[in-house]
């Protein structure tokens, strides 16, 4: 019994650390204001699709002939509607990414059981996914934009739960439909599926298979196309390209086209090169001063927010590779061409389409479980991130966390 306990000390202890770093980070952000989805959810209850105009947090809405529209998906809002209806328009939007986070925690334990990890192994991965990657940021930051991706991130996961264990295809197509009706990329997701039927056609009912993952899924398009034109009068307009945020700043990117060619090797570079910001003595040439680094608002690349995916290299094949492979490229090619990098974030946020199709290509290079090497890396993964999160504001509280205990 000791022997096992003391094998659970080290994960147990970045678990501890991270939930406590990601405590003072929260208490400490001057950014939980947000509030987009619980007023929404007050709407819906009233009838209505429309935001009320008194009140409202700055930004990340559409102003359409005199009312006020979310373009994100109805999701978060009709999940708020019980708590909004009990307790008022002001409950705490953020709880949706509290409890998303720790559904994720759950689920990723759960998938890597299924793939014959150690219940310890398990831990450490998932630490990893929640704590080691730029899940954590968003998840934390009660900023409407990052909710959505939150909450899609673990409605894609649980899919990917379903798909290795049970494999009920309604149950999945809920799965991909609820995840696109909160963040329409991951539609997308339904590629990895299709492709894994496609394959697997000889070993299933390739027809009941097809029209139970995409009978939900066709009806969450059909719903948020209605609701699109029921607001816009178009059913193929989610208002994105109307975001008051936008328009009503200096943004020039946009200029050259929402979606557009140009805009890849930046996005490119934020995903895959770009480092940390060093932080430099005031009055002198080039000396650093501590905390020595601070994160680049517009991104920074995997290998420094989760240094554990450069087991990626040694990845194996596995049957559904190409599915999975296939599947990323289209997630990611809305991020690669969009004119926003995703201001004040930390690392690349926009990954999170794909992540969870990374981390099960990811799987695949520990086939006897996690080495020395793994553990480290993951470790150094999330004590980099929980001290440097805040830093894209300048601020890190875990330096001064005795004052965001109180």
């Amino acid at each position: 019994m000791f022997k096992i306990n003391l094998s659970f000390a080290a994960p147990l202890s970045v678990f501890i650390f991270a939930v406590f770093a990601g405590f003072i980070t929260y208490r400490a952000g001057w950014f939980n204001i947000d509030k987009h989805f619980s007023l929404l959810a007050q709407s819906f209850i009233n009838g209505d699709l429309f935001l009320s105009p008194n009140n409202l947090p700055n930004g990340d809405f559409v102003d359409f002939k005199g009312k006020q529209y979310l373009f994100f998906g109805p999701i978060p809002s009709i999940l708020l509607m019980p708590a909004v209806a009990a307790w008022g328009k002001n409950f705490p939007q953020i709880t949706l990414s509290i409890i998303s986070l720790v559904i994720t925690y759950v689920a990723i334990f759960m998938l890597t059981r299924k793939f014959k990890f150690s219940g310890i192994d398990a831990f450490w991965l998932s630490n990893f996914f929640v704590f080691g990657t730029v899940l954590y940021f968003v998840g934390l930051v009660n900023i409407s934009a990052y909710i959505v991706q939150a909450v899609g991130t673990a409605f894609v996961v649980l899919s990917l739960l379903e798909y290795f264990s049970k494999r009920r295809w309604l149950v999945i197509g809920v799965l991909v439909a609820t995840a696109g009706a909160t963040r329409i990329t991951l539609f997308g997701m339904t590629l990895f599926f299709l492709l894994e039927i496609f394959r697997n056609r000889t070993k299933l009912n390739f027809q009941k298979s097809l029209v139970l993952l995409l009978l939900p899924i066709f009806f969450s398009i059909t719903i948020s196309g209605l609701y699109n034109f029921r607001r816009f009068g178009s059913v193929f307009d989610t208002g994105y390209t109307r975001n008051v945020s936008v328009l009503d700043k200096n943004y020039y990117n946009y200029k050259l086209g929402w979606f557009s060619p140009v805009h890849i090797p930046a996005n490119l570079y934020a995903l895959l090169v770009m480092p940390p910001e060093p932080v430099k003595k005031e009055f002198y040439q080039f000396i650093l001063d501590f905390p020595y680094f601070r994160a680049n608002q517009f991104g920074m690349a995997i290998w420094f927010t989760s240094p554990l995916f450069f087991y990626l290299f040694m990845a194996k094949i596995k049957p559904y590779t190409f599915s999975a492979i296939i599947t990323i490229a289209i997630l990611l090619f809305p991020s690669l061409v969009y004119f926003g990098m995703g201001a004040s974030q930390f690392g690349y946020r926009y990954s999170l389409d794909f992540l969870p199709l990374l981390f099960l290509m990811l799987l695949s290079a520990f086939g006897r479980g996690l080495t020395s090497t793994a553990k480290v890396l993951i470790t150094a993964g999330i004590i980099f991130d929980s001290f440097y999160m805040a830093s894209i504001w300048n601020s890190y509280p875990l330096l001064d966390f005795f004052n965001y205990l109180h």
